[in-house]
This record gives structure tokens, sequence and C-alpha cells, in this order.
């Protein structure tokens, strides 16, 4: 059955697994509690991360910290280890947290970007870091699937992309060679050392007004290598699809999809074509990326959802009502525009005594291929694949028994 793992307001790390054939459908256990000198902070971004094939579990807090957990017996974690980032500020909070190659990413609202190994963070020594500074007023940061690159977005600040191998190196030799001083004074189109792509704002409103940059949530949709594919929800309710490689601008627009507040979060989907989105209010979509149409929209919330968790059949989400719930899934259509059978809808409603903040699927204690309950995200490639060539096959046989 699939596992998710949610962190709340106290500091706690929850498990919750769903299997569609027990009664009740879920367990929901606590694996952690973290309590720093008699105060509860809470946890703003969860990880997984890989360490010699353990399980192991990385954690942001409100209070600046990170800590690193091993879960032991699959019942219980315990913090193997724990730093602050020293950059961290009071009215800040860590927007991004990511792992890839036996390194740690992390990433603050003020800027403060750092990089570290996982053989570093255990050792026995002080671990060392690498330290970027980034734009100030951000509202989340990503890395790419395969941790070439990293994108982040905020308030007044437009969708921007970083080489992490090339930023990280120029960081360094500018920190050796501090008594360079550049004389001349870039230009506000010129790309920093390290950045290789930066959105440009949509054009003027009808009445010739600029529009505010206000990017709240940002999402890679290339699962491969390239990483040129990014989405965005903004606080005016829109959602933009940018192809890094065509234009600085959006190649599509899609305004309003946010009926309250805003865009709250935006989800790659593990659907070809698959993107979740939700927004201040209480309102969680399925869309089609091909045309920005809504599939589904989910029923029954009654708190804005803070984060989303898509897993193999299912998805997990949490809301500020204090409920964790379980969703289930469906793939869009297989020709754009075409209506669907089935739509997704809760499947599952439950209550938090503590209010949950983040929410992500543990891939590494996924084991719904083994007792067949659901299909992997690879079998689903498979009948996609097969789908499509079925539509092609069809249409052309239709066509020849009509003319017989």
């Amino acid at each position: 059955m699939p596992r998710f793992l949610l962190g709340d307001e106290q500091g706690q790390i929850k498990s919750l697994t769903y299997g569609i054939e027990k009664d009740p459908n879920y367990r929901l256990t606590t694996l952690s509690r973290r309590v720093k000198d008699g105060k509860k902070s809470s946890i703003q971004r969860l990880a997984g991360v890989e360490v010699g094939g353990s399980k192991t579990v990385l954690a942001a807090y409100s209070d600046g910290n990170l800590a690193l957990s091993n879960l032991q017996d699959e019942e219980k974690l315990d913090i193997t280890k724990e730093w602050k980032e020293p950059r961290f500020k009071k009215d800040s909070a860590f927007i991004g947290l990511a792992s890839n190659l036996n390194k740690i990413y992390s990433c603050t609202s003020n800027g403060a970007l750092q990089i570290t190994s996982t053989q570093d963070i255990l050792s026995d020594t002080s671990p060392s870091f690498q330290r970027l500074s980034l734009p100030t007023r951000l509202h989340d940061w990503k890395l790419s699937p395969n941790g070439s690159t990293f994108a982040y977005g905020g308030d007044e600040v437009d969708v921007s992309v970083w080489d992490t191998e090339v930023a990280f190196q120029t960081q360094a030799e500018d920190s050796n060679n501090s008594s360079v001083t550049h004389k001349k004074r870039k230009r506000k189109d010129d790309l920093f050392p390290g950045e290789v792509w930066r959105a440009k704002n949509v054009p003027n409103d009808s009445l010739g007004l600029r529009q505010p940059v206000r990017i709240i949530s940002i999402d890679y949709l290339s699962t491969g290598s390239s990483g040129h594919h990014i989405v965005t929800g903004t606080q005016l309710g829109d959602i933009r699809r940018y192809d890094t490689r065509a234009a600085r601008r959006p190649i599509t627009d899609w305004k309003g999809v946010g009926k309250v507040g805003g865009i709250q979060v935006v989800k790659k989907g593990l659907h070809a074509h698959e993107l979740f989105a939700s927004d201040c209010g209480t309102n969680l979509f399925s869309i089609d990326l091909r045309n920005g149409r809504t599939i589904c929209a989910y029923k029954g919330l009654s708190g804005a959802v803070t984060s989303i968790a898509p897993s193999s059949g299912i998805m997990a989400s949490t809301a500020n009502d204090r409920y964790a719930r379980i969703h289930s899934t469906f793939p869009p259509p297989a020709r754009e525009g075409q209506n669907i059978d089935r739509k997704g809808e809760v499947s599952e409603k439950i209550y938090v005594a503590s209010m949950p903040t983040v929410v992500i699927w543990d891939y590494t204690f996924d084991d719904a291929s083994k007792d067949g309950a659901l299909p992997s995200e690879e079998d689903d490639d498979v009948w996609n694949d097969l789908e499509e060539v079925g539509d092609s096959d069809a249409e052309t046989g239709r066509g020849k028994k009509r003319r017989s």
C-alpha cells in the first residue's frame, strides 16, 4: 500500500498508509516528536533522502533548524543529525527542501540557499556547506528531477532557472576573489553567473498597466533530464506554463483558475498531461495541461489545501481544516477535449489533532507493486502507450467497416 509522511504544526512526523482492502482503509501513526529547548516548531518542508539504502527523512522547521532522521522498525524516527541555517531570519520560512545524488538542498524565503552532502552531515565532524544568496521575498523553490538546475519565484521575483553546479562554483570563485570590483552596472535583463533563463513579465493589461509579479508555487513538468517545462501558480489565480527553450514569456497563461485568493499549490501528477492545483479557498482541481481544462474538481473540502502528494493511483493532501485526505485519481483523456467516464473524488478523510502542514509520498516504503492493490507508475506509462496506439488502430478499423 502507498505510504505518506505528514508534518504538522507541533513538529511531529506521522505515517499515513492507505489500502483498499482494509477496514478502516487507513492507518495514521506518529513516528517522531521534536521539542527544542522546551518549544515546539512546526514542520515547513519534508523530503526523502537516500543514505546507503537506509530509510531517511529530512525535515525543515520553523525555527530555522533542519533534522535528518532514520526510520527504526517502521514505527519510529530517530533524529541522527540536526543543524541550523545561520541566515534564517525570524520572519522567514523554508520554501524548498530536496535531495539528489547524496546532496541535500534547502532554501528559505529570504534567499538563503545551501547545499551539503549526506556523508558530510552524518560524519562526526562539523558539516561544511556551500551557500548561495538568492533574491529575497521568495515563495517557492524547486530542484529539477535530475538535480542539474533549480528554479524559484516570489513577490516581484519572476521565474528564474539556474545551473546548480555553475551557480555554486561561481559563488566560490567570487568569495576567493573578493578584492575584485565590478565597475559596470548590470542591465536589468542581464543574467547572473549561473543563471540560465529568466522569465519575462506578461504583457500589460487592457488599460496599459503593468501586471504585478506574484509567483506562489512552482513545479517542473519534465520528468526526464531536460527540465525545460515549468508551471507556476500566481496570487492572481493564474496558472502559467513555460518552455525555457521557446520564449521568456509563458507559452500558455490560463486566467482565473484559482477561484478564491489565488493559487496555493501546483503539483505535477504522475500521468501524462496531469496537473493538480489548489487555491486559497476550498477548491482542488485536476487540470489537463494540453488545454488548461478542469478535468475534475474534488468536492467536500472545508479548508484550503496546503500540500499535495500524488502517488500510484491515489493522492494525499493536507488542508488547514485539520484534515488529511486521500483522493482517487484517473488519467486525463487520451485525446484532448474528450470527456472521461470516471472522475477523482475524496476516498478518505482523516482528522489530525495537530494541523498538518505538509505531506510527501514515501517512494521508498511503497509496496503497491507487490500486493497488486494499485498500479505502479511504470504500468501507467505502458497502458498509456497502448491506449494511444489502440485509438489510432480503432479509428482506422472503424473507417474500413463503414466503407464496406
